[in-house]
């Protein structure tokens, strides 16, 4: 008999514990809180590099990779129905996926900056040039290119980037804008 009970009790705990989580919003697999922890590690990488060069250098594959991940990510900021859920998820998976660069304090305005440029910008080639740069990066990995090879296959990508000036302005606009609300981190 005080099988069955303690069963019971742990069953009801369980229960309990995946309920209350999935009400209070833990455990974040919500598309806002996915989209907001890709753009939080994306934001992360284009800001570790632009401290350490003072500017997001578009020669760098990992930047343009990156940007397209930014790019990929705040997608889901374009057309919403219920934009307050997916909003607060988005932040709070920009929190954690920022690993704290973004905080609770700059969270909506992050995610402000980031939703005007998602409304107001293709970004398409932006994200295409990522994929590219993501292929090269990996073939360059998989089959040791020569030095040549590889600085040919960066300006290619920059050429393609470079395709889409307003695109690749406003996107650095809002980084910049980004970068500045996360002061000397």
């Amino acid at each position: 008999m005080k099988r069955k009970i303690f069963g019971f009790i742990a069953v009801a705990a369980l229960l309990l514990s995946t309920v209350s989580c999935g009400v209070l919003g833990i455990g974040g697999n919500s598309d806002g809180s996915v989209n907001g922890q890709t753009s939080g590690a994306a934001l992360k990488s284009l800001y570790s590099q632009y401290k350490t060069d003072g500017k997001v250098d578009l020669a760098n594959l990992n930047n343009v990779v990156s940007m397209a991940q930014l790019v990929n990510g705040i997608q889901g900021l374009k057309n919403v129905d219920d934009k307050s859920k997916f909003y607060g998820d988005f932040a709070a998976g920009l929190i954690l996926g920022s690993n704290n660069l973004v905080t609770q304090q700059t969270s909506n305005p992050v995610t402000s900056t980031l939703q005007g440029l998602v409304q107001g910008t293709d970004l398409t080639a932006i994200a295409a040039a990522g994929l590219a740069a993501a292929a090269q990066s990996k073939q360059g990995q998989q089959v040791q290119q020569t030095a040549t090879t590889a600085s040919n296959n960066v300006a290619n990508t920059v050429q393609a980037i470079s395709e889409t000036t307003a695109g690749v302005t406003n996107t650095l606009s809002s980084l910049a804008t980004i970068f500045n609300m996360f002061g000397g981190k």
